[in-house]
């Protein structure tokens, strides 16, 4: 089996595994005339929106009725506190961060003129009838995506804080704020990813503020979980520090654990910290200081969505002091004057009615806003071939699918409306145009970022992979997909210029050239299967078709000859480009074979054959901080490829040899099918019975428009 592996910083992954056409515009107008504005949240607080906020996305403030202001969560309505009209409009709502592992923000949808909206309760505080709680517990927990590792940690959890590898000792600051010099207690949350014969295998000293407070070890992989009790002496107000040290003398060969977050309960003043302070509590009294002003409100968020505001409370010298009958604990949050955080970003929500009758296509593009101007030349390309073509953003799909919220559910959900509402005509094909990113909060701050976003299933090899066919995908629950889906993962508009040139220069050729009669076969010489399903598949080709092979094995393992004589085959033009072999996310074979090191030598112009690559990670378009070697091919300037089948993650030689075997079938039959019917029949086609092949069926996708004829 091909295998990957991780470095303990930086995730490195080898492996082997080997219709009539529209006359009107085609991005589709906003019919819903309420105005309305989208509102990002970043953490959970009292937030405010001004007269000034509702200028800057075109509101006239003056002209609203305030008391029509609607906030929403989803569906829910959430109650606002107004706080003036007019010119001198302000507004509170209590906002929470967003609990979706695909976006960083909470997003909250505003709209007025319509219908009065929710507005915050208000309640008195009880009287005060005994002494102020001097202290509270609470519970921080800190954590940091730093590390993606899909291959450990629990399903659906690929991301840590930090991996320490023995003999390593790693230092982590926290801060608790206006603790108290009492017995605290510390959880640590790790997954131990290596295994050695010896027991233990693992061993980790634990120190807070240097006082070493738990010594563990033991043996396996998987998930642990460390406790101690924290000294008081040992717990400080503010900063401190969690020391953790692997010594290393287990006698494992390798002793790694990966860190996911560290939990301290303490003891804590009533002290505001930055001009805020959240405690839980119930029936007593509370003195609340430390605040920048008088300015104090108290608010009780037990029902976060349903916050009250509390009132009769007492404040004097930067202090609120209140009391509460409650019978059980209450969640309670004050905020002084500077602790009413403004939105991370207001911006006009233009409602697109996607679900109109006349919206229906044979032939959908899904695509960032920045792409829209470039990808018109295909747009009206295909319309002269007479598809009826639909070009709608993610944006406007966000909004009417997500409440405004970036995630694949959304496109998922219209394109499940799409298939299911859409007959005249019933929609084929989707193009998605935009780069992916498996970080889709941006918590590295990578280079590449999640333009539009793919989903990441859960796979038997690699764990976690990206799956556009998930988008597309039948009810049956067998992976099948049901609509031709390809996509252009560019991250600028120079990109998606060229591969529509690409497309439509490869298209526009009236007489077939000499070229497209011949198919390239590459393979790897580290298994004898790899030219075992190179010359079957050759053996499919059509008569019209000749095979070129270039195995390594035939050249005695000569690297460097046999990536001259690929480049040589290359630059003279073919229809398939097929690649069987080791493979990682941007090489071909050790060496490397090819990689995308030597793009420079790649000048075959406008020759570009379809890339196949039963392989592993060839296609790996959602890292977010290098390219794949099939998506440096697609964007080549000098030539490259059209279009390519590849995998985005790992799989098995005769998983990948089912599914191929059914392509070749598909893509030369008559009459010739599009590049996107032939990959979406073939996988209709195979059984999906074995684990392996429902993750080819999965995993290998499309970069390139899923529509592309056939070229021969």
């Amino acid at each position: 089996m091909r295998r990957f592996i991780l470095a303990v910083v930086v995730l490195w992954m080898t492996a082997g595994c080997g219709t009539a056409p529209a006359s009107e515009s085609p991005t589709l107008e906003p019919t819903h005339t309420a105005p309305r504005a989208k509102l990002f949240v970043p953490s959970d607080g009292i937030y405010r929106v001004t007269a000034a906020d509702l200028q800057g996305i075109g509101a006239d403030p003056t002209q609203l009725d305030a008391a029509t202001l609607q906030l929403f969560r989803g569906e829910r309505a959430i109650p606002l506190r107004l706080l003036g009209e007019g010119k001198d409009l302000a507004f509170e709502f209590y906002g929470q961060a967003s609990d979706s592992p695909f976006s960083a923000f909470g997003v909250y949808w505003l709209t007025w003129g319509a219908a009065p909206g929710a507005r915050m309760r208000e309640a008195n505080a009880a009287a005060a009838r005994a002494a102020p709680a001097e202290s509270f517990t609470s519970t921080l927990r800190f954590s940091r995506s730093n590390l993606y590792t899909p291959q450990f940690g629990e399903a659906g959890a690929p991301w840590f804080w930090q991996a320490i590898a023995a003999p390593m000792t790693a230092t982590f600051p926290l801060t608790l704020p206006a603790a108290i010099a009492a017995p605290a207690h510390v959880t640590i949350e790790l997954w131990a990813s290596t295994q050695d014969p010896v027991s233990p295998d693992h061993r980790l000293h634990v120190f807070f503020n240097d006082v070493r407070v738990a010594e563990e070890s033991w043996d396996g992989q998987g998930a642990r979980r460390i406790t101690a009790t924290i000294p008081a002496n040992a717990v400080r107000a503010g900063a401190n520090a969690l020391r953790l040290a692997a010594p290393g003398d287990t006698r494992a060969q390798v002793d790694i654990v990966l860190l996911r977050s560290i939990q301290v309960t303490y003891a804590r003043r009533f002290l505001a910290d930055a001009d805020a302070l959240e405690f839980e509590g119930g029936a007593g009294t509370y003195r609340l200081e430390g605040f920048s002003g008088d300015a104090i409100d108290l608010f009780d968020i037990t029902e976060p969505a349903a916050p009250i505001r509390i009132t009769d409370t007492a404040i004097a010298a930067r202090t609120l002091t209140f009391a509460s009958d409650a019978a059980a604990p209450r969640r309670w949050l004050a905020v002084g004057p500077n602790a009413r955080s403004s939105v991370a970003r207001l911006a006009p929500m233009t409602r697109t009615n996607l679900r109109a009758p006349d919206v229906a296509a044979d032939y959908l593009i899904i695509a960032h806003p920045n792409f829209l101007g470039a990808i018109q030349p295909l747009v009206k390309w295909r319309e002269q071939r007479g598809w009826r073509v639909r070009v709608v953003t993610t944006e406007q799909v966000y909004n009417e699918f997500g409440y405004g919220e970036e995630s694949p559910l959304a496109i998922r959900a219209f394109l499940e409306w799409a298939r299911r509402e859409w007959h005249s005509p019933a929609l084929r094909f989707v193009l998605l145009v935009g780069k992916a990113s498996y970080d889709y909060r941006d918590d590295l701050h990578a280079p590449n970022k999640n333009l539009l976003p793919t989903f990441l299933v859960e796979t038997p090899h690699l764990r976690q992979a990206a799956s556009d066919n998930w988008f597309v995908t039948s009810d049956d629950q067998t992976g099948r997909p049901a609509l031709a889906i390809g996509r252009i993962p560019a991250k600028t508009t120079e990109q998606v210029s060229r591969i529509v040139n690409k497309t439509i220069a490869y298209e526009s050729a009236t007489n077939r050239p000499a070229w497209r009669a011949r198919a390239l076969f590459v393979a790897d010489d580290k298994d004898s299967s790899f030219v075992t399903m190179a010359d079957m598949f050759a053996q499919r080709l059509p008569a019209e078709v000749s095979a070129q092979k270039i195995y390594l094995g035939e050249r005695q393992g000569d690297v460097q000859a046999t990536r001259a004589e690929i480049v040589k085959q290359w630059n003279a033009g073919a229809l398939l480009l097929v690649y069987i072999g080791h493979g990682s996310i941007d090489t071909w074979a050790e060496g490397p074979l090819f990689s995308t090191e030597h793009l420079g030598e790649i000048k075959n112009g406008e020759r570009l054959p379809i890339l196949v690559t039963p392989t592993c990670l060839d296609g790996f378009f959602y890292h977010p901080q290098k390219d794949s070697l099939a998506e440096a091919l697609l964007f080549e300037s000098e030539g490259g490829i059209v279009a390519g089948l590849v995998p985005t993650g790992l799989s098995m030689p005769g998983a990948q040899e089912t599914l191929m075997t059914a392509f070749f079938a598909e893509w030369f039959s008559s009459p010739a099918p599009t590049l996107g019917e032939a990959m979406l029949r073939a996988k209709q086609k195979v059984a999906t019975d074995a684990p392996d092949v429902r993750e080819v069926i999965e995993t290998f996708g499309l970069l390139g428009d899923p529509a592309l004829a056939a070229g021969r």
